[in-house]
Formats: structure tokens, C-alpha cells, sequence
């Protein structure tokens, strides 16, 4: 690994299943992708359902999952974000997704 290259203090997935998709979440991947500046170090990555489909479009900054983006907004959301003490990685994200391990074991029940 390159000593330049800064250790990523973000991992960012924004969900791309269809109802996010046709939110938005597509165009908030690119201005991610465009506004976010290599010194800002977060991994960006597409990810399914976080099951929060009708609060949508959703991204997840590690594990902290954050509803109803706009994508105009993206890049600010996620600074914002970053600027949460509790939003800083840990290697495994700082947040568990018990929220949707809940909406996960309720599926199962049905």
C-alpha cells in the first residue's frame, strides 16, 4: 500500500435497487463519484435494499444508514456526515444495521 495514499475513514454505499434508483440514487452516486476529493478518503460503492424503500433514496455511511437524499445534496449530506464523531469507521462501520436486521426477521416471519 502506497504511503500517500490516505487511510479511508468512510465507506459510502448508496443503494441502487429499483425504488431508490428511480429516486435518484444513480445521480448520487456520480456527484459523489465527481464532488467527493481524493484527500476526503471514503470508499464509494453501490449496494442493494437497505429496506427503507419508501424513505428513499438511501446511502449508507459505514452502517449509518441516511434516508431520503437528495442528489443535489449528496456531497454536503455526506460531509455532514462525516463531521459525526459517531460516523467514523472502525473497520466494521461504527453503527450496526440492527435496523435492518429487524426489517430482515420480520420478512422471515411472514
Amino acid at each position: 500500500m502506497s504511503e500517500n495514499k490516505p487511510k479511508s475513514i468512510a465507506t459510502i454505499k448508496v443503494c441502487v435497487h429499483k425504488d431508490c434508483r428511480a429516486k435518484g440514487s444513480e445521480q448520487i452516486y456520480e456527484n459523489l463519484k465527481e464532488g467527493l476529493f481524493p484527500d476526503e478518503a471514503v470508499v464509494l460503492k453501490v449496494s442493494d435494499c437497505f429496506g427503507y424503500c419508501k424513505m428513499g433514496p438511501n446511502i449508507a455511511i459505514n452502517d449509518n444508514i441516511v434516508k431520503g437524499v437528495k442528489p443535489f445534496l449528496a456531497v454536503e449530506t455526506v460531509r455532514q456526515e462525516l463531521r459525526d464523531p459517531s460516523c467514523k469507521a472502525d473497520g466494521l462501520g461504527s453503527k450496526p444495521l440492527d435496523a435492518l436486521d429487524d426489517v430482515l426477521d420480520s420478512i422471515d416471519k411472514l
